[in-house]
């Protein structure tokens, strides 16, 4: 007779790091921020250059070089989907470029002057 123990039964939930939780709230917290700033009614064309000038416009760790490499490294989102999705798309892929660069990411730990981790 087979018998089946309960930690094979159990389904554990996925392990996070603390940078990719870091990385979801940063998406998350800066979407919101460039959701308000482009208003309801944003028009899709260019929708990755609005959204890296408002990155630029309201993150004090965007310095101009980052947005000027952003608007190059950035591609238009498909057309299938909502503004919404979009706009995020676009915000996590400039996080893990900026991140990369080092803009974004540094921990209260690291610095512990920094004002916020966003």
């Amino acid at each position: 007779m087979d018998s089946i123990t309960a930690s094979q039964t159990v389904s554990r939930p996925p392990v996070f790091s603390e940078e990719s939780i870091a990385h979801i709230r940063r998406v998350k917290h800066l979407r919101a921020i460039v959701r308000e700033d482009l208003g309801p009614d944003v028009e899709r064309d260019g929708l990755e250059q609005k959204v890296t000038s408002s990155l630029y416009d309201h993150h004090p760790s965007i310095r101009l070089e980052d947005a000027l490499e952003l608007k190059c490294h950035l591609k238009e989102p498909s057309t299938e989907g909502s503004t919404d999705s979009a706009i995020k798309g676009i915000v996590d892929e400039a996080c893990i470029l900026l991140e990369s660069w080092g803009r974004l990411g540094q921990t209260q730990s690291e610095d512990p002057n920094a004002a916020f981790d966003y």
